[in-house]
């Protein structure tokens, strides 16, 4: 079922009750907004999303919706804009949410060979020891943010390095950019590398510090997350004390792994052999709950289900990544049925691509037996992902009062999909989208009502039409 029209005084056929007050006013304050005409298409539910043809989405100067409407509805006062820029038959969408990520090792993403533990040691820990070099970390945080911008995803969870000025300077890096992050410094104080091996104290005081300065910031487009590596990682000295700084800086988030592969299950319960469960580790240290992140949670058994819906803590699902590195398959109608928040996550390098059109797709490739629609896929890459990690009132769909993070997307501009693609019923489009996508599809990307991407110089030079 789809519903043809966002407006807050829209009823189910579409007709907007008073369409000369789409901001409050009638006929009067448009001139401070801008107006993006395109084919608007925004997720309600995993089985339901907003489908306006020839729509309009009104944005205010401080880059929050004012609607999302049909454009018939607005045509006659559409020269009192500040800017109208027609995107034609193209989509408009929410920008995706990439619910996990690693920023430093975008420069070895698809090197292949190893499982997840070999292949940590082989690729993941010489990358990222070289992050104390920040010349070197201030150039890859570029190339980061600027291929999630290209590849359509406007808010990342993300994995940084152990090393302080490294992380400073992502966040640097994505407050220039105008990306929205939730990010953080990785602790390692156990069972690493020498040159990634932390002090415990100082792991904890300098997580703080970063914290202090950044969460928050830009009224709330960068936020912190804790970020122990995971449990083989972490004495327990680290995870108690990571608990414990969580707790006490309120609103902050809780990221790192979980239950990825069998020999990590299995190191992790020899390492910890008083815990019942890989999350019982995390559990008993403080480290699960509302804003905690766990990324892949392939092998869990039904009391860790049970667990994790009590706790209000969300799953990752990275699909690619556990399709490259044969993890194994996430019990994704299982998950569901349990009542678990979940999004989707690129995991680069573990994935090997940062594109949420390939992880999407491996979604649903990596279900044997289960059938996972593309309206589903879309609703988990955009508004399922920002409910996973409380943003949802901000992000994740194209109502008005949500921040103006979309995207613009054109299917038919690669082989293999049909030129005509934009005349085809919306869920032939979301699918060709889905199973063909990737950055050549995203025409601009926009967080905040802010253009970060673009490939239409005209666009971002701001020419209306």
């Amino acid at each position: 079922m789809r519903f043809p029209s966002l407006l807050l005084k829209a009823n189910m056929s579409g007709k907007i009750s008073n369409p000369d007050s789409i901001n409050g006013q009638t006929g009067k304050g448009n001139a401070g907004l801008t107006c993006y005409l395109g084919h608007i298409v925004s997720p309600i539910s995993e089985s339901e999303y907003a489908d306006i043809r020839d729509g309009a989405l009104i944005v205010d100067q401080a880059g929050v919706i004012v609607a999302a409407c049909p454009k018939s509805d607005i045509e006659k006062n559409i020269s009192e804009y500040k800017r109208v820029i027609d995107y034609g038959k193209r989509l408009i969408l929410p920008g995706f949410v990439d619910t996990h990520s690693h920023l430093p090792q975008i420069p070895f993403t698809g090197r292949s060979g190893k499982t997840l533990l070999g292949w940590l040691d082989t690729y993941a820990f010489p990358a990222e020891a070289s992050f104390s070099n920040t010349t070197h970390a201030e150039k890859v945080a570029r190339w980061y943010f600027d291929e999630l911008a290209r590849n359509g995803t406007t808010c990342a969870v993300v994995f940084t390095t152990i090393h302080k000025d490294a992380c400073d300077i992502a966040f640097q890096t994505a407050l220039a950019k105008g990306s929205r992050v939730i990010m953080g410094k990785v602790m390692m104080d156990a069972n690493s590398p020498q040159s990634l091996l932390e002090d415990t104290s100082k792991s904890l005081a300098e997580s703080e510090e970063l914290c202090q300065l950044w969460h928050g910031a830009d009224n709330g487009r960068l936020l912190y997350a804790f970020t122990p590596r995971f449990a083989i990682t972490s004495s327990e000295k680290l995870l108690a004390g990571c608990g414990q700084v969580w707790e006490r800086n309120h609103g902050t988030y809780l990221h790192t792994h979980l239950a990825e592969t069998q020999d990590e299950v299995a190191f992790v319960a020899k390492q910890f052999p008083k815990s019942r469960s890989y999350l019982d580790v995390y559990k008993e240290h403080g480290l699960i709950g509302t804003n905690s992140v766990l990324a892949h949670a392939i092998y869990l058994d039904d009391q860790d289900l049970s667990v994790l819906q009590a706790t209000n803590s969300a799953l990752s699902h990275c699909p690619s990544s556990n399709f490259f590195l044969k993890s194994g398959t996430f019990l994704f109608r299982k998950v569901q049925k349990a009542q678990i928040k979940f999004g989707l996550g690129c995991d680069v390098a573990g994935g090997p691509e940062v594109s949420m059109f390939d992880v999407m797709k491996n979604a649903a490739f990596m279900q044997k037996d289960e059938w996972i629609s593309p309206t589903e896929l879309f609703y988990y890459a955009t508004l399922g992902g920002a409910r996973a990690i409380n943003l949802d009132n901000r992000i994740g769909n194209l109502k008005p009062g949500r921040e103006a993070d979309f995207i613009v997307v054109d299917p038919s501009c690669r082989t293999g999909v049909p030129k005509d693609i934009l005349e085809h019923k919306t869920d032939e489009i979301l699918s060709s989208m889905i199973y063909l996508g990737d950055d050549r599809f995203v025409v601009a990307s926009y967080v905040r009502g802010r253009q970060i991407h673009t490939t239409e110089k005209q666009v971002l030079a701001g020419v209306t039409t």
